[in-house]
């Protein structure tokens, strides 16, 4: 069998390791946390045999490129002449069973085995895809890409980050490229790119990152966004739930709102887009800061199914929501 093409890295080519067995699932982030408090070495049970990777090509799937699709899949070595897929609606039954195909946050929670890394499963608590990843891993690695994964999965899980990294943020980079490549797979890429970088280079993801000429383009154009969203802001609406809890309902079309609303000390977040991505479809997402918002999935998928996400983050279905901005306020004022 041929050998595939590596990108550089600080590691060999890792063994695939069970992190998360199947049967094995967990109902939230601190059940998940306290298990490798007691044995950290639980998870670390080796495969009898590597992924297999025919013809030195790895085809890799995805459904939405962001900081931890990319990141996990740059901890596996993707790299640009790979085979790299998006599937809007996920990878199929078949190619979440093929251990040859890597499924990023493309379905198949739980199922390391089988090579998937997901963690959109309302049931059940998973840790972010490139945390999985990182404890796949059987070489040592460096301070950077545990900093990196840390960093990371707080942006993923809309964990606040305190104090708020100034700008330019490896997120402001990263959301600021979204906004100027258009193409998910160039998308895909080019994040492997911007995190290959921060690794190669030790920079700190929880400082402010340099100004690279390379980033220029991208730092413009979230700067951009950025004063659309102070703009937005201004307009936002502030509601309490039934238990007291403070919630900001904002409507933009720009990247960065739950972060914004975070700022003004708001504990959820209603964030509605009405023309998100390409074709554009009505999107809402629902964040909590240290609060727990993952129950209310259930609620919504009773009149609308296809809402997924975890304990503080949840989306309505990928196809877009019907649903009124009242009829989501009012789900998530009487549930909280």
């Amino acid at each position: 069998m041929k050998q595939r093409i590596h990108i550089k890295t600080p590691f060999k080519k890792p063994h695939i390791r069970h992190s998360i067995p199947p049967s094995k699932v967990f109902k939230s982030k601190k059940d998940y946390d306290r298990s490798l408090q007691k044995n950290p070495e639980v998870w670390l049970k080796e495969r009898t045999e590597d992924v297999e990777m025919s013809g030195g090509r790895l085809k890799v799937i995805f459904q939405k490129p962001d900081l931890d699709t990319c990141l996990a899949a740059m901890i596996f070595q993707v790299n640009p002449s790979d085979e790299i897929v998006c599937a809007r609606k996920g990878a199929s039954n078949e190619e979440l069973l093929n251990p040859e195909v890597l499924c990023v946050e493309a379905g198949g929670s739980g199922m390391v085995e089988k090579n998937n890394f997901d963690h959109h499963d309302p049931d059940h608590y998973f840790p972010p895809a490139c945390k999985q990843a990182l404890v796949q891993v059987s070489d040592s690695v460096d301070d950077t890409l545990i900093r990196l994964v840390e960093y990371v999965c707080m942006v993923d899980e809309a964990t606040a980050i305190v104090p708020p990294v100034p700008f330019p943020s490896l997120s402001n980079i990263f959301s600021g490229m979204l906004l100027v490549e258009t193409d998910p797979v160039v998308q895909f890429q080019v994040g492997l790119r911007i995190l290959k970088t921060v690794w190669d280079n030790h920079f700190d993801p929880f400082v402010p990152m340099p100004e690279r000429q390379e980033w220029a383009e991208y730092i413009i154009a979230k700067m951009v966004n950025q004063r659309e969203i102070e703009a937005d802001i201004k307009n936002a609406r502030i509601l309490l739930s039934d238990s007291g809890i403070q919630i900001a309902y904002l409507e933009s079309k720009y990247i960065g709102g739950i972060g914004a609303c975070y700022q003004q000390r708001c504990q959820v977040v209603i964030l509605f887009n009405p023309i998100f991505g390409n074709p554009p479809i009505r999107k809402f997402t629902i964040a909590g800061n240290k609060t727990s918002v993952g129950h209310l999935i259930k609620f919504f998928d009773e009149i609308e199914p296809g809402w997924g996400g975890r304990d503080t983050i949840l989306g309505s279905p990928w196809n877009g929501s019907d649903l009124s901005t009242e009829i989501v306020m009012q789900i998530v004022q009487q549930n909280l």
